[in-house]
């Protein structure tokens, strides 16, 4: 059994891939869990935490692939294995309803670990040439992706990693 936590945001993220957030109240939320919604309230004192909360393990995870990569090879494939495994999100979510991205602390980490994947795939003492090429690949390794979320993960990821190796190519 899930925790309420866990229901509750289950519930929202149905709720916000039908609805969009902004037409999702934690009225419906707690309705769809026969819950008041004060208890909703009680896990999640606003619907932007709410929202944080379902957009966390995504960010969580792609801190955990940056930590430690010593290769641009080692940052596009943990990029592009977050983006396979958080598709859903990103498609349903993200693409369906910008909300997530207004949300000024999910977007500042977002935007914080962007740069840092950038950094790293530039590479020490980058060239403005490394640092556009980077901003290039980390670029390309979302929208197919998203685009092409219901392709099988395995041959999604090497032609992804395929495609933005070819950016590298003299």
């Amino acid at each position: 059994m899930l925790s309420t936590r866990a229901q509750i945001l289950a519930a929202a993220r149905r709720l916000f891939v039908q609805q969009g957030y902004q037409h999702t109240s934690v009225r419906e939320i707690a309705e769809q869990l026969g819950m008041t919604k004060t208890a909703v309230l009680y896990h999640f004192p606003t619907k932007a935490d709410i929202l944080a909360a379902v957009a966390e393990p995504f960010l969580a995870d792609m801190a955990a692939a940056l930590d430690g990569v010593t290769s641009r090879e080692e940052v596009f494939a943990g990029i592009v294995d977050v983006y396979l495994r958080h598709r859903t999100l990103l498609r349903d979510n993200v693409m369906h309803d910008l909300a997530l991205l207004a949300q000024a602390p999910t977007v500042s980490r977002f935007r914080d670990l962007m740069f840092q994947a950038n950094r790293l795939a530039a590479g020490p003492d980058p060239t403005l040439r490394d640092k556009v090429r980077a901003a290039q690949a980390i670029a390309a390794l979302s929208d197919p992706v998203i685009a092409h979320a219901d392709e099988p993960a395995d041959e999604l990821r090497a032609e992804v990693l395929r495609g933005v190796s070819r950016l590298y190519a003299e």
